[in-house]
């Protein structure tokens, strides 16, 4: 009987181990399927590009990119009984997923196609980082009690920092196309095949302005959520961020700055403003 009952139970530990060993499998494909297809989607951008036109199936790339990002959030958020936002892995994975939604909904109401191509290689590179191996938690411990709002803050922030970091990416157009200004290069397929400049600038401040309130959002939750451990430092450098992006916002909208100046501050902040995740 007891020979039964250990047979039994190591038949059961295979079954439980061999379950989380195949719905990890399935987080891994829904991302490394996310990630080739938007890295797809970059490369069909640049081969547009270089014969001299534009492309819409980018957006179409990046919107198969958006729906296996889906995959790998439901399956993991249902693995986790919350939000997952636990770890450095499912945070950039969050972000990527973030900033290709701000995209989709951005990119095509301000005629920036070229946007998807400059974003590509951004959520390649986050989820190309969260797919090494120790970065992802394979098996995610459920959260036995979730708190709403840290929830709220977690997924506030990292949706604000979704647009902040569409911000740069326009940031980053505005200077690829100030330079070709500078240097005469007016008939690369780059040059004319890139928006406005003013439209540029005028979407880099939107996207801004939408970035700081999600993550004044964000701030005000954390301040409401409990405390424990990291959770001060982290909400410490929240509000660091925070205050750095809100001066950035009142000057370029009360004092004026050059868009040369406006792009390079918002591209260097929220470079240096991911080093807040170190406090995760």
């Amino acid at each position: 009987m007891a020979h039964g009952r250990r047979h039994s139970i190591a038949f059961h530990s295979a079954c439980v181990e061999g379950r989380e060993g195949s719905w990890g499998g399935v987080y891994f494909w829904f991302l490394i399927v996310s990630t080739l297809l938007a890295a797809i989607g970059g490369a069909v951008g640049v081969r547009s590009l270089r014969h001299g036109h534009r492309s819409r199936a980018t957006v179409f790339w990046m919107g198969g990119a958006f729906l296996a990002q889906l995959g790998f959030l439901a399956v993991r958020g249902e693995a986790r009984g919350a939000c997952p936002l636990i770890g450095l892995g499912e945070i950039l994975v969050f972000l990527a997923w973030s900033l290709t939604l701000i995209y989709l909904l951005v990119g095509p109401t301000y005629r920036l196609s070229l946007l998807g191509l400059f974003s590509a290689p951004v959520v390649v590179l986050f989820q190309g980082m969260a797919l090494i191996p120790g970065v992802l938690e394979r098996d995610p411990q459920r959260v036995v009690a979730t708190n709403a709002w840290r929830e709220m803050h977690s997924a506030m922030s990292v949706l604000g920092y979704g647009a902040l970091g569409l911000a740069a990416v326009s940031s980053v157009m505005f200077l690829v196309l100030d330079r070709q200004l500078k240097e005469h290069h007016l008939n690369s397929g780059l040059f004319r095949n890139l928006p406005p400049v003013r439209e540029l600038l005028v979407s880099g401040r939107r996207l801004l302005w939408l970035g700081w309130l999600m993550l004044t959002v964000g701030v005000v939750a954390g301040f409401r959520m409990p405390h424990e451990g990291s959770a001060g430092a982290h909400l410490i450098a929240a509000v660091v961020v925070w205050a750095a992006y809100a001066a950035l916002v009142g000057i370029s909208q009360f004092r004026g700055l050059t868009g040369r100046k406006f792009s390079l501050l918002t591209v260097l902040l929220f470079v240096v403003s991911l080093s807040v995740f170190a406090f995760v």
